[in-house]
């Protein structure tokens, strides 16, 4: 089972181009950021529904640096210095 400090938190991503949505969820699911903005331009020239999840989303999601993404984000760079160090 995961700590729950360990658990990933989905947040609108680092580098957004729009709203940081594909970002984020790359982020999140480890995908390349490019990969899943493509996925989501071919996606939503065939349905309506990916732009409304879009909208939704950019709506629902906290920006990236949040209290608890924030610590998320220097727990890890903590752990990898700690990683490169040993």
């Amino acid at each position: 089972m995961q700590n729950i400090h360990e658990k990933p938190i989905l947040t609108r991503g680092k580098f957004p181009l729009i709203a940081g949505v594909c970002s984020g969820l790359a982020d999140y699911y480890g995908l390349s950021i490019n990969g899943v903005r493509v996925a989501f331009l071919i996606t939503s020239f065939f349905f309506a529904i990916a732009l409304i999840a879009y909208v939704v989303l950019w709506l629902v999601l906290p920006k990236y640096p949040s209290t608890q993404a924030m610590a998320r984000h220097l727990r890890r760079k903590a752990a990898q210095r700690r990683a490169v160090g040993s």
